[in-house]
């Protein structure tokens, strides 16, 4: 009996991976940056971001993902006429439930459940699904990225373009999950401010864990049990730090019917002395989700720090005189 329970969840691990997805529509863009040399543009694989993920160069610009069998192929065509530029995503995913509602949220026309689209006078980009895919004998759900530039009106300079692939720093969080403690301490060099820190880890070294759904969404799961939800963004200054900040989703409670229906909220604590005191509930952590901090590497753990202000005046604008 054992024997079969470690069978089981050495199963449930393998279909877990295999069905999870590394890379939503947003990503697929940070995947590469484009520079042009001469006439012609030139493709760069994002390889940190890419490595991140478990996707090493197999080969020129196919990149693999030994664990998952996952496929990532980049590649660009030009011609007199046109310029292509692909980024492909071999995705072992089953539900693509997610990454449908994230391409419909990327700001392209819905065509079909399998094709988002803008199109104007010299540019087409799209987000395509191609599903059951049969590539050396496996079968994936083709993800595509897809940018075509027409040159028949005249060319572009790279820069005007609709759409524009610069090096992207950012960290790739998307589908990863955390175990987190978070503080806040006094700065005792000014009064009213706070240095607040979440510490994220992939042990199972915190009872709290954070997961990052998407390329926005994440979930919060305490270890009592509570759950709330929220999104995420990242910046980047210089090419050296990131910066992550963190909202979390307003609920409105339930009322009656016929009642009227309340104004939705975070639930979350707002100052720190209340902070203080409070029971390590989801008002308590919500405090910290609703922030934005720098981004550093502790070995493999993630260290998250800010500041958090409070009672700073408010500056009454000077009253004009009449005529």
């Amino acid at each position: 009996m054992r024997i079969l329970i470690c069978i089981a969840i050495i199963m449930g691990l393998t279909i877990d991976k295999s069905s999870s997805q590394d890379f939503f529509p947003m990503n697929l863009k940070s995947l590469i940056s484009v520079e042009k040399t001469g006439d012609k543009i030139e493709i760069k694989p994002n390889s940190y971001f890419l490595n991140e993920k478990g996707f090493f160069l197999a080969n020129d610009l196919l990149f693999v993902n030994k664990q998952s069998g996952e496929k990532v192929k980049l590649s660009s065509n030009s011609s007199q006429d046109k310029e292509e530029i692909r980024v492909d995503y071999y995705s072992t995913a089953k539900d693509l439930i997610r990454f449908i509602k994230r391409a419909g949220e990327s700001g392209l026309k819905k065509m079909n459940e399998n094709l988002f689209e803008h199109k104007d006078k010299n540019t087409t980009i799209q987000i395509a699904i191609k599903r059951n895919v049969q590539e050396g004998g496996k079968s994936y759900n083709l993800l595509s990225l897809v940018v075509i530039e027409d040159f028949t009106n005249g060319r572009m300079a790279i820069e005007n373009r609709p759409i524009k692939f610069p090096v992207d720093y950012s960290y790739p969080l998307q589908n990863t999950t955390y175990y987190f403690d978070t503080d806040l301490k006094d700065d005792k060099s000014y009064t009213d401010e706070y240095f607040i820190n979440v510490r994220l880890s992939k042990d199972a070294k915190y009872g709290n864990k954070i997961t990052f759904l998407d390329d926005m969404n994440w979930k919060v799961t305490l270890a009592n049990k509570q759950t709330f939800v929220g999104t995420y963004n990242q910046s980047t200054q210089d090419r050296q730090m990131i910066n992550i900040g963190f909202n979390v989703t307003a609920v409105a409670p339930k009322v009656p019917k016929g009642y009227m229906q309340p104004i939705a909220q975070t639930g979350a604590i707002y100052n720190a002395s209340e902070l203080k005191k409070a029971k390590h509930d989801a008002a308590y952590y919500k405090f910290f989700f609703t922030k934005s901090y720098d981004l550093r590497f502790e070995g493999n753990d993630l260290w998250l720090s800010g500041k958090h202000y409070e009672n700073y005046p408010t500056l009454a604008v000077p009253a004009t005189k009449g005529n």
